[in-house]
């Protein structure tokens, strides 16, 4: 994921704040925070369409068992 003009981590931290406000726990939570996320950055120009949008998605979507251990240590 070279070249990407989009912090992961900070994506990262900004969907966890957001789920653990919404109390989305379970992975399709996750997951459908994620794509809610994107979708909101992407209409805003945060995210340009050149970035390789399936490849953060996924990438986001995946440190779903981060999130649960950061959440679990709270």
């Amino acid at each position: 994921m070279e070249n990407l003009t989009v912090n992961l981590e900070e994506l990262f931290n900004e969907a966890k704040d957001k789920a653990i406000d919404e109390g989305a726990l379970s992975r399709e939570q996750w997951n459908e925070l994620i794509e809610e996320l994107l979708d909101e950055k992407r209409q805003f120009s945060e995210i340009h369409d050149d970035d390789s949008w399936a490849e953060i998605r996924e990438s986001l979507q995946a440190r779903y068992d981060d999130f649960m251990s950061e959440t679990e240590e709270m």
